[in-house]
């Protein structure tokens, strides 16, 4: 009877193993599944083409995938930054120029990695302008003053060593339709432009004469964007934002079938548009898989405001940066699991 009496225990406790194994295959990935994503606000800047990794991220849930649950809205120009400053916003894609312009102000803001690292426009010009040096004296459209446009005309002038508004006069005239509706109307000679604007000026006879991509110039046209505080405060969620930022960049790149159905609806164009893969082949290649921050342009930005305010002449590069969150990334390895695919 002991013996029949032991066999009974075991198979009673071989059966509660059982149940609890089977509780445990049920129960865990429901508890992990119910693991609350971070809440984070997001926020781009402009409906432009080179805009994109923000969207991709958003639209096909790799910020989830990452364990963020976000809110991404609009806010036009250089808002984001008072945005973030006044806490509505958590992290933005946004010009690094106008980071670089209210950090040195004393704006608690600070470039945690660039998306979008060249001056990715073309300077199209009217039939009268039959080569560059015919510019000088005349007046070259461009964006707002301070925007990556407008330094983009400064990057123009300064490789063939004029002064602007001195060899050739700058007029902000806004976006890039803006400057091309005012070449089209015959208010000036030529304009700084971007795709894919561009490809629409050259239909209408307002040819490319320079192209400041060629340059190689490295720029933050378009960075990822924090407080001190917030990202001091919340390490995981930027390197969250940072990890859905790089793969989105990846998936533009290599995957534009999953990808541009996506900048169709945020541009508002249809899906066969031919603007989204000359933008596609015009951009991709420029976007920034490792979000690796560009010195050379923030010096440029720093000694264009030092004409107004000289204090800012030799001020650090490496002051606007914040360079944590990515060499973490390189040391895991993030980065390398793209380049292998």
């Amino acid at each position: 009877m002991g013996g029949m009496t032991k066999v009974a225990t075991i198979i009673r406790l071989t059966a509660i193993h059982a149940l609890l194994l089977l509780a445990a295959v049920i129960l865990v990935p429901r508890l992990m599944a119910a693991t609350p994503l971070k809440k984070v606000r997001l926020a781009y800047s402009a409906f432009a083409y080179a805009n994109p990794p923000f969207w991709i991220a958003q639209e096909l849930k790799l910020f989830e995938k990452y364990g963020l649950d976000t809110e991404l809205v609009y806010v036009s120009g250089a808002r984001p930054i008072q945005a973030m400053l006044g806490g509505s916003i958590d992290v933005s894609q946004v010009g690094g120029a106008a980071t670089v312009a209210a950090a040195a102000q004393g704006a608690d803001v600070v470039i945690l990695g660039t998306v979008f690292s060249r001056l990715n426009f073309a300077v199209h010009a009217s039939p009268q302008i039959t080569q560059i040096s015919d510019l000088k004296g005349k007046t070259l459209a461009t964006g707002a003053i301070g925007g990556n446009t407008y330094f983009a005309a400064l990057l123009f002038l300064n490789n063939f060593g004029w002064a602007p508004n001195k060899d050739v006069m700058l007029f902000a005239s806004g976006g890039s339709p803006d400057v091309l509706n005012a070449l089209m109307q015959g208010r000036f000679p030529a304009g700084v432009l971007t795709a894919a604007t561009t490809h629409l000026a050259a239909r209408n006879g307002f040819r490319e004469i320079f192209d400041l991509a060629s340059l190689d110039f490295p720029f933050p046209t378009l960075s990822v964007v924090s407080t001190r505080k917030y990202s001091e405060g919340n390490p995981e969620t930027i390197l969250n934002v940072l990890r859905a930022t790089s793969e989105a960049i990846y998936l533009y790149k290599t995957r534009p079938e999953q990808t541009l159905p996506v900048i169709a609806r945020y541009m508002r164009v249809p899906k066969d548009d031919p603007a989204l893969i000359q933008s596609q082949e015009t951009f991709a290649k420029h976007l920034n898989l490792t979000l690796t921050p560009s010195p050379e342009g923030i010096k440029f930005i720093l000694d264009y405001l030092a004409e107004q305010r000289p204090a800012l002449k030799g001020k650090n590069p490496a002051d606007f940066i914040e360079r944590k969150f990515l060499r973490k990334l390189e040391e895991e390895g993030f980065f390398k699991q793209f380049a292998a695919k």
